[in-house]
């Protein structure tokens, strides 16, 4: 039987309603910031994960194409060194912080915070000018 329950992000720190059938090892997508998880089940609760057998770099793509593809964006011809950036935050802070900001903190996680509230659709394109409209 289906139920709905809440998981929480633990990329973008959102709880989101999740209606399928849970199944432990079972990959999701985050609907706010479209990181793949990893469901798993603790004392009765589940949470989600993120893949550990996932590269960082194939984790990074995955998450950018989803949140692009939920969000109708496109990238230009920046895409590419811009990945090169949030690969090198990640080698070096731990994160797929945003190139672009000097604070490496949680707010600033691709795609950051700023982006996931509309800043795409207020300025034609994020902070980094990684999604575009």
């Amino acid at each position: 039987m289906k139920q709905t329950e809440k998981i929480l992000c633990p990329v973008c720190q959102v709880q989101f309603v999740f209606r399928e059938e849970k199944q432990i090892g079972k990959k999701i997508v985050c609907p706010v910031c479209g990181a793949v998880l990893v469901l798993s089940k603790e004392n009765d609760n589940w949470q989600a994960d993120r893949p550990k057998d996932m590269t960082p770099e194939a984790e990074i793509r995955e998450r950018i194409e989803n949140f692009a593809r939920f969000r109708g964006y496109k990238f230009n011809q920046m895409k590419e060194p811009l990945v090169e950036g949030l690969l090198k935050k990640y080698s070096r802070f731990g994160d797929f912080y945003c190139p672009c900001k000097i604070d490496n903190i949680p707010e600033n996680v691709c795609p950051c915070l700023e982006t996931r509230q509309g800043s795409v659709e207020k300025n034609g394109r994020c902070h980094c000018g990684l999604f575009w409209k």
